[in-house]
């Protein structure tokens, strides 16, 4: 089995937008304290897991040359429709037994929830398994078998969330008692959150 990695980094991220000083790059593009971007880290974690094949699904940015760079039409679909465009680049090549990771580009250290996806995939098998945190099931914190994902990518995905797309999977809850907690899930939505991670200055 083949693993691949789909990172969904080209939102709008408005949140963060509506409360970070004047200048602040897109999320993905955050640099942290040791100088690492948060896309970087996302990256970074997928290989450290193994993927074969890394996609990025974002505006226009510099990425290592191993990784492909695409994006949804039209751009800010939505997180499907992102979604969708990143399976599609991995190509017809992979695909049979193989898995991919839906990965957010903006989680602040995921490489340990995603060994843990990884380690429950290959017990469980079927068609995936994704992070729960405080309840809460995370679409893109998630590993699903790459053939039974794209039969689920159908009709018109626009402005829809990724979980339109895994609504038809059976996926294996791995949470707090597998090693899964907020710290292995945390992402940055708002600018105390990059604060908090150390991807942003204090206010002035």
């Amino acid at each position: 089995m083949d693993v691949h990695a789909v990172v969904v980094a080209g939102g709008a991220g408005s949140r963060l937008a509506a409360s970070a000083p004047d200048g602040t790059p897109a999320k993905p593009l955050l640099v942290g304290r040791d100088g690492v971007r948060l896309i970087d880290v996302v990256l970074d974690a997928a290989a450290q897991v193994g993927c074969t094949r890394r996609v990025v699904v974002a505006q226009v940015m510099d990425l290592p040359q191993d990784v492909t760079l695409v994006r949804e039409d039209p751009p800010l679909s939505g997180p499907a429709a992102a979604l969708a465009t990143g399976v599609d680049a991995l190509g017809a090549a992979e695909g049979s037994g193989d898995a991919v990771f839906l990965l957010a580009g903006d989680l602040v250290a995921p490489a340990a929830a995603m060994a843990r996806l990884l380690g429950t995939y290959r017990r469980t098998g079927g068609d995936g398994c994704i992070a729960v945190v405080g309840g809460r099931r995370q679409p893109l914190l998630a590993l699903v078998s790459l053939d039974r994902l794209r039969a689920t990518i159908t009709g018109d995905l626009r402005d829809a969330p990724v979980r339109a797309v895994l609504r038809g999977l059976d996926l294996t809850e791995v949470g707090e008692a597998d090693g899964i907690d907020a710290a292995t899930a945390a992402d940055v939505d708002t600018w105390e959150d990059a604060v908090e991670h150390g991807y942003g200055g204090e206010r002035s």
